[in-house]
């Protein structure tokens, strides 16, 4: 058993200026091309799991989950480069259109007119872990979670001139909402490791 939910993909409405916001920049960012591009390589996609709940024991006739989810774990959207680049939302709006994330038309992020995205928002540190308030309607030993799927890569900004900087960039695209019964198995790795932290290693649901 691992049921799971996804939300959060975009953050729709307002305008380029509210995505550019907020994070530390690179202090040599001023000194950065404006005609440069960027490659992606070394993309991942994990998982990462944020946050379960203590378990709940639930009777025969069912009840509701009220155990709070606890955070065993960070996610904080940054980029890191090597050099001088343009402002790290602009390589976030790169690695967006990059792997779909990101629908635009427009070459630059802050060529947008219109449209935000929590994608490229520097300094974001994901959802926020909220009360666990499931109804369950038979009886076990369940657990609630909560992970966000993130996507990590490395990138070479090359300017026209053949000037190249190196860096890395980590953002996440959508959370994860899960609830699973110690002594079921499941087929997600991601319930298992919150079976691991909260169930016990040995427990049915932690094993693979």
């Amino acid at each position: 058993m691992g049921c799971t939910s996804e939300s959060g993909k975009r953050d729709g409405g307002g305008s380029a200026e509210d995505s550019r916001g907020g994070g530390a920049r690179p202090a040599a960012a001023a000194k950065a091309c404006a005609d440069g591009a960027f490659t992606w390589f070394n993309i991942v996609k994990p998982t990462r799991l944020l946050g379960v709940s203590e378990p709940e024991d639930v009777g025969k006739g069912g009840g509701r989950l009220t155990e709070k989810i606890r955070q065993v774990s960070t996610v904080e959207t940054s980029v890191r480069p090597e050099g001088a680049v343009p402002a790290p939302e602009e390589a976030l709006f790169s690695l967006g259109k990059e792997i779909g994330e990101i629908d635009s038309d427009a070459p630059t992020l802050k060529e947008v007119t219109g449209d935000s995205w929590r994608f490229t928002q520097v300094g974001d540190q994901g959802p926020r872990l909220e009360e666990g308030l499931a109804r369950i309607d038979g009886p076990g030993r369940f657990v609630q979670y909560t992970a966000v799927r993130t996507v990590e890569a490395d990138f070479r900004h090359t300017c026209a001139g053949g000037r190249t900087t190196l860096g890395h960039a980590e953002s996440w695209t959508a959370e994860v909402g899960g609830l699973l019964e110690c002594g079921t198995r499941t087929d997600d790795a991601t319930a298992r490791q919150a079976a691991r932290l909260a169930c016990g290693t040995d427990s049915v649901a932690a094993k693979s």
